[in-house]
């Protein structure tokens, strides 16, 4: 586990650079966009690029603001609206988490990690995702990226294993109170940006100082 010094250093260079070089255009990250908004993109962003999700999101969330408004939509009508993303069967996941919203929740989206999971198509990272993003709970998130910026920063061995607790319980380890949904963004955004699968960006990286990988590289 880092030192109190490399957290403290970890978590101010991320999100510094964040603050710099962040995606804060990106519209499911606006303040007005609502827990539903969140569950949505978070829906879509599964094994997709924002980039792709961009080019159908606004117009769906416009068409789609309620779970009621999807199940009142027949399902080929809802599959092509979402054609361009790939993965049809998240036709169901929407059709499926919507009904549960409305039946068990008021149509409401739940606040707690259990209740989320319930969900169609909701696992571990999308409730985690949700909670922060749309409740601004103190919880983090771990995916591919995510994982292999912890693993190469810190000298890990779960690059390649998003799901393993070493990586969640650093991820909470160093998490910043009270700011959650920026250290997740931050962690996306450089994991796509600079701490790439391939030629990262090693050079101009705010993390070089205390990064394993880095010094590896280097000897």
């Amino acid at each position: 586990m880092p030192s109190p010094n490399q957290a403290t250093f970890f978590v101010e260079n991320l999100l510094t650079w964040y603050e710099e070089n962040g995606r804060h255009d990106l519209p499911w990250r606006a303040d007005a966009a609502t827990p539903f908004n969140v569950l949505v993109a978070e829906l879509m962003l599964q094994q997709t690029s924002a980039g792709q999700v961009l080019n159908v999101y606004g117009d769906f969330v416009q068409k789609y603001p309620t779970p009621e408004s999807i199940l009142d939509t027949p399902q080929e009508e809802l599959a092509d609206d979402i054609e361009s993303l790939g993965l049809r069967k998240r036709t169901r996941y929407f059709r499926e988490a919507s009904e549960q919203l409305v039946e068990n929740y008021d149509s409401s989206v739940p606040d707690t990690r259990s209740e989320l999971l319930e969900l169609q198509g909701v696992g571990e990272y999308t409730a985690t995702s949700v909670l922060a993003h749309a409740f601004e709970k103190d919880v983090a998130a771990v995916d591919t990226n995510v994982a292999r910026i912890l693993s190469r920063v810190f000298g890990l061995d779960y690059d390649d294993k998003p799901e393993a607790s070493e990586n969640w319980e650093l991820a909470e380890e160093l998490l910043p109170s009270g700011r959650s949904s920026d250290y997740i963004h931050a962690l996306i955004d450089f994991g796509a940006e600079v701490c790439t699968a391939s030629n990262p960006s090693c050079e101009s990286c705010p993390l070089e100082g205390i990064c394993e990988y880095r010094s590896e590289e280097s000897s």
